[in-house]
């Protein structure tokens, strides 16, 4: 009996995708191309499913597609170590990290905009125009940037 295969919409139900992400991922090289049926239709094996829920566990995690390749290609060469995953892990901690000081320092921003601009409502009517955003456009643009963290 021959092994079990999946066509595109079964895979996409099953995984909760849709079948244009399956696509995408075949023409990016993440997926390789499945088996054909004589008449053309892709047929998925439990390999692939077992693929593409590496791929979803790792985009869960936040690495990026591009990353996902690099995995994978370990993954299938059995060169992905356990040394590899803990590098990997510690700098996508370090990028996300990055990510949180600029999402504190752009909150710490937004909290002062709504502070000054609660303080102006009560010196200004309702239908007064706010130049606020402008004025701490121009503040911004005087003020030197802040460095970027390395992107993964």
């Amino acid at each position: 009996m021959p092994p079990k295969t999946w066509q595109i919409k079964e895979v996409a139900e099953q995984l909760q995708i849709h079948p244009q992400t399956l696509y995408y991922y075949e023409r990016i090289g993440l997926l390789p191309p499945p088996q054909r049926t004589p008449t053309g239709y892709r047929q998925f094996t439990e390999a692939d499913l077992e693929r593409l829920q590496f791929i979803q566990r790792a985009k869960a995690l936040g690495f990026r597609l591009k990353e996902i390749h690099q995995l994978l290609a370990l993954r299938e060469q059995r060169t992905l170590t356990c040394f590899t995953v803990y590098e990997q892990l510690q700098q996508k901690i370090a990028a996300i990290e990055g990510q949180m000081r600029e999402l504190q320092a752009l909150k710490k921003e937004l909290e002062n905009l709504l502070q000054e601009c609660h303080n102006r409502l009560g010196t200004v009517t309702t239908d007064h125009a706010c130049t606020l955003l402008e004025e701490s456009e121009k503040s911004a643009l005087s003020t030197p940037p802040v460095a970027d963290t390395p992107a993964l």
